[in-house]
C-alpha cells in the first residue's frame, strides 16, 4: 500500500468489483473517467477484465481510499509497457462524486508519479483524455505532462467524433521538480518523506 496527502493505495480486490460496477454505469463518471466514455460495462464485463487482469503480470489495479476514515471513492492503475525504456501507462478516476472538485486527483496522479518514478524507477509514464476531459488536462499540466500526440477524430461522444490527447511525462522531467510538487499537493509532507521515502525494512508497495 502506498499513502499519500489524502489517499491511500491498496490493491483492487475481488470485493470491491460491485463499487467498479457501480461507477462503471454512471454517466457522470464514465464521461470523464476512461478512453471510452458513456461506454458502460456489466457485471460479467467487470469479472471477465478482473479476470484477465489477474493473470496479467503488466496490469497494477489500484482502489483509492481515504486515509482519514478508509472511505473507497476511486480506482487507478498502471501497465507496463516497457521496451528499450521503463515505460508505463497509467489511469485514474474518482467514482464518489461528493469527492469531486477537491483537488485529490492532483494527489491520485502525482501519487501514480511517486510509485513509478521514485520507487520502481520507470523513465517515462503516458495518459490519454478526451479533447473534452478539461478537469484531466489540468491535472496532468499541473505535474508537468506534456501533450505528445494527438489521435484525432477517434471517439464519438454525443455523436460527433472526437479527438483523443496522450501526455506524458519522463523521469529527468519530475525528479528536479518532484519536492516542489510533493510540499504543493501533499498536505502530510514530511509523514510521507518519513515513511516511504527512507531506508526501512518495510514494505509498503
Amino acid at each position: 500500500m502506498l499513502e499519500i496527502g489524502r489517499i491511500r493505495f491498496r490493491p483492487l480486490k475481488r470485493d470491491d468489483l460491485h463499487l467498479i460496477e457501480c461507477w462503471e454505469n454512471t454517466p457522470e463518471c464514465t464521461l470523464y473517467a476512461r478512453g471510452r466514455p458513456l461506454e458502460f460495462k456489466n457485471k460479467d464485463d467487470i469479472e471477465r477484465e478482473y479476470e484477465e487482469y489477474l493473470k496479467d503480470a503488466k496490469k497494477h489495479r489500484f482502489i483509492i481510499e481515504m486515509v482519514e476514515d478508509d472511505k473507497v471513492i476511486g480506482f487507478a492503475s498502471y501497465k507496463d509497457s516497457s521496451r528499450q525504456v521503463k515505460n508505463a501507462s497509467i489511469g485514474a478516476f474518482i467514482g464518489e462524486r461528493d469527492f469531486w472538485n477537491l483537488g485529490l486527483g492532483k494527489e491520485i496522479t502525482l501519487a501514480l508519479c511517486e510509485m513509478l518514478f521514485f520507487h520502481l524507477n520507470y523513465d517515462r509514464v503516458s495518459a490519454w483524455t478526451s479533447a473534452i476531459n478539461h478537469r484531466a488536462k489540468g491535472v496532468l499540466e499541473s505535474l508537468g505532462f506534456v501533450r505528445s500526440g494527438t489521435s484525432r477524430k477517434s471517439g464519438y461522444l454525443y455523436g460527433k467524433r472526437i479527438d483523443w490527447y496522450m501526455y506524458d511525462l519522463l523521469r529527468e522531467e519530475y525528479i528536479p521538480k518532484r519536492q516542489l510538487y510533493l510540499k504543493k499537493y501533499v498536505d502530510e509532507y514530511e509523514s510521507y518523506i518519513k515513511n516511504y521515502c527512507t531506508l526501512s525494512d518495510k514494505k509498503h508497495i
